[in-house]
């Protein structure tokens, strides 16, 4: 049964965010790992983790599980490096260190089975007279129907699962690669890598305007 209820989470949290996009989803910080056995995908996993190694440094990580992947954890490390940096009250910061890690999980699953359960499916019937040139709703009636899934049996199976890992330490004196946040945040708002544009805090907004703005002023 909590198997059942496991699956339906998912299949439901599916279907409400289908129109979301990954960086609206994933963009977050980390504060849940899946736990074996696992597989598939889950909004509620990944994330970002910081942690600061002295007055100067800070270590920040990026993981995913399965989805959305290396390359989007890769990408949006650099974005929570730039709202740190913009939290910090500076524009430019340094990349000392940095590694990227994917590797690959089996979760092992015995046979279960889902049990049945009742269901419901709607159609429309149409009443529209003749002289109703158009399909108003005034005249649809809307019929929902019950019927049963029976129960399904699901045999022994292996999920392979994809993981990554990216985390950057980054310093606010010049040592490694020098980097801007607002060109970071510019880029993650334009949208140029497709994965959607993040929810940013809004700290990070009025600091990356306030920089926008004086640039422009200049």
């Amino acid at each position: 049964m909590q198997r059942l209820f496991y699956f339906t989470a998912l299949l439901a949290g599916a279907i409400l965010c289908h129109s979301c996009s990954p960086a609206r989803l994933h963009y977050k910080p980390l504060t849940q790992r899946p736990s074996q056995p696992w597989e598939g995908n889950s909004t509620s996993w990944g994330g970002y983790s910081e942690k600061a190694l002295d007055t100067n440094r800070t270590k920040v990580t990026f993981e995913t599980f399965n989805q959305p992947g290396p390359e989007f954890a890769r990408y949006f490390v650099n974005v929570r490096a730039a709202e740190l940096a913009l939290a910090s009250g500076t524009n430019t910061f340094w990349i000392c260190d940095k590694k990227n890690k994917e590797w690959k999980e089996k979760s092992y699953f015995s046979d279960y089975i889902v049990p049945g359960y009742w269901s419901y499916r709607e159609h429309e019937i149409i009443h529209c007279r003749k002289h109703c040139k158009k399909k108003c709703r005034a005249h649809i009636e809307i019929i929902r129907e019950r019927f049963w899934v029976p129960e399904r049996y699901v045999p022994p199976h292996t999920s392979v699962n994809l993981l990554s890992k990216a985390e950057v330490i980054i310093s606010k004196q010049p040592t490694g690669t020098p980097l801007h946040a607002t060109h970071i945040i510019n880029d993650a708002l334009s949208n140029r890598h497709g994965f959607g544009k993040p929810r940013l805090s809004r700290y990070t907004m009025h600091a990356y305007k306030t920089y926008m703005t004086k640039t422009h002023h200049r």
